[in-house]
């Protein structure tokens, strides 16, 4: 008596069915199986498919995906990578999660506001339409609620950094419901408040939930919008007793962060920042930080160095090639920041693509999958 593992029967059938790999023909019967799903690489290894796309303001949207093998339920605050392949080229960007762990229609959910020069969110939000087929990885991060009971909470957002904590209401209203919580969210104008009528109804039905928008304007936000104590005390007097979660632009997380500091209760803020703060992109010859994501390894580099050179100075091994930027054999992922290519000074700072580490040097702080 033996049992015969579906790697085992896929292995075979590969041997049979050559020369494609059995993987091609299965995925013309379930477009969504992936005999990768759940080992970790360095690309997405869970694919998904666009079930809707639901419209939440003039520049944001949800997007309803259909995750195909290997995916597992999110913890509510936590994101997902999601890669998505516009000209044919894929594109990779992370994104919060806004639904429960175990949505009944088995579908996740992440709301996307479009950006200016966003090449990934406008296109899920204005071009992307149901049927078409992302790659995911696992569920990740730490910005989640701890363990019941739970604490009075105090949530701090602006702009898409409601989605995390919508998330985490969503799932405390269906479960074990909302005891002790106040929203304090930003917005531009009334009509960018992503959620606002849900979030409404919700603080409606829920004692326990207070719901409070300041709408800030373009530009720098006033000073009563800005999160400082004397803002704090009118809108929520015992900030201080509260255990707070804050996510959204920058300045708002530095106040936040100055106001915590002054306070000495840093112990009690958790933040999410969707992007690291960077240098900006540098004039030629400006260096900057450079980390090794994958290795761990940090350094610092002139801006007419090579990033292939950078890293074996700093002891890694990078695969490479002609070292003149025509085999392609040392494209890297550009995680984050921005690089210059030495060749005709394009600078290239979006998040996800390929770059030759060859013929790129640091225009600011970079990090790179290494």
């Amino acid at each position: 008596m033996f049992t015969v593992t579906r790697s085992r029967i896929a292995a075979a059938a590969s041997r049979l069915s050559s020369p494609l790999p059995i993987d091609s023909y299965l995925r013309l019967i379930d477009p969504l199986w992936s005999p990768t799903a759940g080992r970790t690489t360095t690309g997405p290894v869970i694919r998904g498919r666009i079930e809707a796309i639901v419209p939440e303001t003039s520049r944001a949207a949800t997007i309803v995906i259909k995750p195909g093998t290997g995916w597992t339920p999110h913890t509510p605050g936590q994101w997902v990578r999601l890669g998505l392949d516009i000209d044919g080229v894929r594109h990779q960007r992370c994104y919060s999660l806004t639904s429960v762990p175990n949505p009944a229609d088995g579908c996740i959910r992440i709301t996307v506001q479009a950006i200016a020069d966003g090449t990934v969110s406008n296109h899920l939000v204005r071009t992307a339409r149901p049927g078409t087929i992302v790659h995911l990885s696992p569920p990740d991060g730490d910005f989640v609620l701890p363990s019941a009971p739970l604490p009075p909470l105090l949530f701090v957002t602006g702009g898409s950094g409601i989605t995390p904590v919508m998330g985490m209401l969503r799932t405390l209203a269906d479960g074990p419901g909302i005891a002790d919580a106040v929203v304090l969210h930003h917005a531009p104008t009334a009509e960018e408040a992503i959620f606002a009528t849900e979030l409404a109804a919700l603080a409606d039905r829920t004692p326990g939930l207070r719901v409070l928008t300041a709408i800030t304007g373009p530009g720098a936000p006033p000073p009563d919008a800005r999160v400082t104590e004397a803002r704090l005390d009118r809108d929520c007097p015992d900030w201080r007793q509260r255990e707070v979660w804050a996510c959204g632009p920058a300045p708002m997380l530095a106040d936040a962060e100055a106001t915590w500091a002054t306070a000495d209760l840093t112990h009690s803020l958790h933040l999410e920042r969707f992007r690291p703060s960077y240098a900006p992109a540098g004039e030629p010859g400006a260096g900057g930080h450079v980390r090794f994501v994958t290795s761990g390894t940090a350094t610092m580099a002139n801006g007419g160095t090579p990033l292939l050179e950078v890293a074996e100075a700093a002891g890694l091994t990078p695969a490479h090639g002609c070292r003149m930027g025509i085999c392609h054999g040392c494209t890297t992922t550009l995680v984050a920041g921005c690089v210059r290519d030495l060749r005709d000074g394009h600078l290239t700072n979006e998040e996800g693509v390929l770059v030759q580490i060859c013929v790129s040097a640091a225009a600011g702080d970079v990090e790179l999958a290494l």
